[in-house]
């Protein structure tokens, strides 16, 4: 494999990679006619990557409520705006990597220190920041961590996504190491969406223990809910709150929990009681079963439907 040459053009200031053997070259951004010795990296400032470091914290802290905004519907819009509004500070901060001592690692490993402790002041700040109450603040922190900025940094291709993914997740577990929570990617988030993966809990447990989606299990609360359920009075009330909270949940035991323990307790303590009260025809209890999962998961996870 031929040597590489590795720096910014002096002109436009892209991170670039040129053959060593070229003794010329065109600049693939802007075009501009340079010998190969004048490409190389530029020092940054230091006072300028920190200004853009202490932006950090703010793809997180400006948007509250986007462990409300992960169903199907909410989603791909959500994520469209966070990454119009986010993706021109990391392809700056990006462009840094060349001129940084030490390159993308050494800047991963610095931007997830300043991040975590920008976050860190905020968290203190939530007046729910109570022992009681105090999960429901990290809830909302990892969603945002999972589902929101580590798929960007990975979306938008930077030299700084792998080192700063890994960075976060272990910076934060060296300081909340039962606050579990795991990077997530666009394209595997946008396929599970698309396929109903996230949206429903039955669905997932399912999934998640190798079952099909047409198996009798999930064929028989199918039935159950445009059956039985849909006919009562509140049936259909009852069906689109859980539509609304489902896909958070699920997000939140995917990506910010140990999604196997959580997973086999979800079947343990409910959903298998349920599937045994629907074939005794014990409707009622299946319903009273699983009323009691979903607002017990949703205390657990602090995920409560989001206001229009």
């Amino acid at each position: 494999m031929a040597d590489m040459i590795r720096g910014v053009c002096p002109q436009c200031g892209k991170k670039l990679e040129i053959p060593a053997e070229l003794e010329e070259f065109s600049c693939l951004y802007c075009g501009a006619r340079m010998r190969t010795e004048a490409l190389q990296a530029r020092p940054v400032e230091e006072r300028a990557v920190e200004a853009l470091l202490a932006q950090l914290p703010g793809c997180i802290t400006r948007y509250p409520d986007l462990h409300l905004r992960i169903g199907k519907k909410d989603f791909f819009p959500t994520f469209a705006q966070y990454e119009q509004d986010n993706a021109p500070l990391l392809q700056e901060l990006d462009a840094c990597c060349a001129g940084y001592p030490g390159g993308a690692e050494a800047l991963a490993g610095h931007a997830a220190a300043v991040m975590l402790d920008g976050l860190t002041a905020h968290m203190e700040k939530d007046p729910r920041w109570g022992k009681r109450t105090r999960d429901n603040v990290f809830f909302d922190t990892k969603v945002a961590l999972a589902i929101f900025f580590t798929p960007l940094l990975r979306k938008l291709q930077l030299e700084l996504a792998e080192p700063l993914r890994t960075q976060l997740q272990t910076q934060w577990l060296a300081r909340w190491p039962k606050q579990l929570w795991r990077p997530g990617d666009y394209d595997t988030l946008a396929g599970g969406f698309k396929k109903f993966r996230f949206c429903f809990i039955t669905t997932a447990t399912c999934a998640a223990e190798g079952k099909p989606d047409d198996c009798a299990e999930l064929t028989a609360f199918r039935a159950f809910r445009d059956g039985w359920l849909r006919q009562r009075p509140d049936g259909p009330e009852r069906i689109a709150e859980y539509y609304a909270v489902a896909p958070s949940i699920v997000a939140g035991v995917e990506y910010c929990d140990d999604a196997p323990a959580r997973y086999a307790e979800i079947r343990a303590r409910w959903l298998g009681p349920c599937y045994a009260a629907l074939q005794r025809g014990e409707m009622e209890r299946c319903y009273d079963t699983y009323r009691d999962m979903v607002q017990t998961l949703q205390e657990r996870y602090g995920v409560w439907e989001a206001e229009n």
